[in-house]
């Protein structure tokens, strides 16, 4: 296992549920919580931390919430120019959910400070940094019962388009917990403040089962996939939204069952599913925690545009992982050929991080086995609530040089590309001791000395279990070398000792042929001792093989003992025919026939599927 990565580490003084990168990892993390609604002494706040620096992480901004509501329990953000647009789900007050006023939907500005380098000598003229609200509503439907415990537990925004000329046209969808009847709404988020008209979709879970998990992926322009996952099903609606008339078309109408979760081991118990990202359009991973705490599994599915998802990799976590409480996953950029790399991290119960990596081939629609990047232990010193990736955008890569008009290049030819600096992959994990821990993990361009080379995770284990493999391989060879040599001389002492002898120094020589001699005569006392007729189970192909004559026959019956089979070998088939009238050949026995007869033969060792079904059909039954 490659050694950990290096982390930052801070303490906050709350708890915290909910955490997110800069859409386009500008070098913040945004994380929410709190001591939720009257417990003094713990506030309820959104920080939006500077991890520029792998080494530290410090507080840039603080936004203070009222101690009368509740804790932040999801976040989500759009880009703005100097900053983001972050929506939250926090509850509103009891007293204002019991008169039935449930604001959950919050909205805020947040203006990033400067960076040291954008600083001018003008510090009046700085814009210094702020947060403020700019807006709140209830977007679920409201609850007839006069005290509900319904928050809003998922918050999650189809990902970023950097490269998109119209801009990124981004939509989100918000999932209810603890509710009478679970709820999902899928909405524009373009609007710093959706409102009632932004709403794309609502979505009633069946039989009020409540989602553990959701997400969106963009499959086209202005076409997106929400999929989400209750605890035993995993459901998908696809939308085509028009953003200028806010008017959406449903495909299907309803969200379709993509697949249910067989039965596990034992009457009645069930996995779960815990987690679910899209690892592209197409495809779908799933952090599934098996019944009873038994462990916990990686599953993915691929989507076809009807009809259920077919399961095409599964991998389970190691042992010491029982249950896992979060899963997130990033999307390296791809090359020219569509092909790329994708990280994928869980956090489990006993506070480790296990990341693995997939390859993913677009030729072959294919991806890769799971291979371990890094586990790491006792995070934090408390339970884990979330973890996440920060986005990855391919970096700007300096421009070719460019052909003069004699055909010469501008710059001169070098073996040396000059890529762009290091890229890093951060991985954030948050935990109810108030602790945060950001992972850095290193990149580099898969072919160097290609200007425009995706990138992959530095796997040092890797390597190291490709020189262990090597030094393995090596010496598994010699020891083969040194068995043959040695069965070699067992088998032939006189000429293996000649030939030997002939390549030593005189004085070597008894050296060798005395161990060799010795050899050789054990060898002969073990093999004078063992009989030479020993009696054993004829198999019907060595019975074939030694009839030679054309009109020789065998017939396989039942044995008069009724433990094994008879099988005897006629010279007349004719006479054989008409006394046994009815003995069958192969094809004429029935499918059950011929399946109850394999397995009788397999069990009296008389025939092994390997030597196929040729050697049948030579036999009467």
């Amino acid at each position: 296992m490659a050694p950990r990565s290096s982390y930052a580490k801070a303490t906050l003084p709350f708890p915290i549920f909910a955490a997110e990168f800069d859409p386009y990892n500008r070098g913040y993390l945004v994380v929410g919580g709190g001591g939720g609604e009257g417990r003094s002494g713990v506030p309820n706040q959104i920080a939006v931390l500077d991890i520029s620096n792998r080494a530290n992480i410090t507080t840039a901004i603080e936004v203070d919430l009222s101690r009368d509501e509740d804790s932040v329990q999801s976040l989500a953000s759009l880009a703005t120019k100097d900053g983001l647009i972050t929506f939250a789900g926090i509850n509103s007050s009891q007293a204002e959910q019991n008169a039935g006023k449930n604001e959950h939907f919050r909205s805020f500005e947040i203006k990033y400070p400067p960076r040291k380098k954008q600083k001018t000598e003008d510090a009046v003229t700085e814009p210094k940094p702020k947060a403020s609200l700019i807006g709140k509503r209830a977007a679920f439907k409201q609850e007839p019962a006069a005290k509900s415990e319904r928050y809003q537990r998922l918050l999650r925004l189809s990902p970023v388009q950097r490269q998109s000329a119209e801009g990124s046209r981004r939509v989100g969808a918000i999932a209810s917990g603890l509710a009478k009847q679970a709820e999902i709404v899928v909405f524009n988020a373009t609007t710093p403040t959706p409102e009632a008209a932004d709403v794309i979709a609502r979505i009633e879970p069946e039989d009020g089962a409540e989602v553990v998990d959701l997400d969106i992926a963009n499959t086209g322009n202005n076409e997106f996939s929400l999929t989400y996952s209750t605890d035993y099903d995993i459901f998908e609606q696809s939308y085509q939204y028009d953003f200028a008339t806010r008017n959406a078309q449903r495909t299907p109408k309803g969200p379709r069952r993509i697949h249910s979760m067989p039965d596990g081991e034992g009457a009645g118990l069930k996995h779960k599913f815990r987690c679910l990202r899209f690892l592209d359009s197409q495809n779908v991973i799933t952090l599934v925690n098996k019944a009873d705490k038994k462990g916990t599994e990686l599953r993915v599915f691929h989507l076809y545009p009807t009809g259920p998802a077919s399961m095409i990799l599964q991998m389970q976590l190691p042992s010491h992982v029982k249950q896992a409480v979060s899963m997130d996953v990033c999307a390296l950029d791809a090359d020219s050929k569509g092909d790329r790399q994708i990280a994928v991290a869980v956090a489990g119960q006993d506070i480790s991080i296990e990341t693995w990596t997939l390859n993913y081939t677009r030729s072959t629609d294919t991806f890769s086995r799971f291979q371990s990047y890094q586990s790491v232990r006792n995070v934090h010193a408390h339970q884990m609530t979330k973890i996440c990736f920060s986005p990855f955008h391919s970096p700007v890569r300096t421009p070719a040089p460019s052909p003069t008009a004699d055909g010469q290049t501008t710059a001169p030819q070098t073996e040396t590309v000059q890529n762009p600096g290091p890229q890093y992959l951060k991985l954030a994990s948050v935990s109810y001791g108030n602790t945060v821990v950001v992972d850095a993990f290193p990149l580099s361009p898969l072919n160097p000395k290609d200007r425009n080379s995706r990138y992959n995770l530095q796997d040092h284990a890797a390597k190291t279990r490709r020189q262990y493999l090597n030094y393995a391989f090596a010496a598994f060879i010699v020891l083969m070398i040194g068995v043959l040599f040695q069965a070699y001389l067992t088998l032939a002492p006189s000429a293996s000792t000649s030939s030997l002898s002939g390549l030593l120094p005189p004085g070597a020589r008894p050296i060798v042929e005395k161990p060799i001699h010795a050899a050789h005569d054990a060898a002969s006392a073990i093999s004078s001792s063992i009989p030479t007729n020993i009696p054993g189970v004829q198999r019907l192909a060595d019975l074939l093989s030694h009839s030679t004559h054309s009109s020789k026959a065998l017939i396989v019956r039942d044995s008069p003992m009724g433990t094994d089979l008879s099988v005897d070998a006629h010279v007349d088939k004719e006479a054989l025919l008409k006394e046994h009238v009815e003995a069958k050949h192969w094809d004429e026995l029935h499918e059950h026939q011929q399946a109850e007869w394999k397995r009788r033969l397999i069990d009296a060792g008389r025939w092994a599927e390997s030597e196929g079904e040729s050697v049948l059909k030579g036999v009467m039954w």
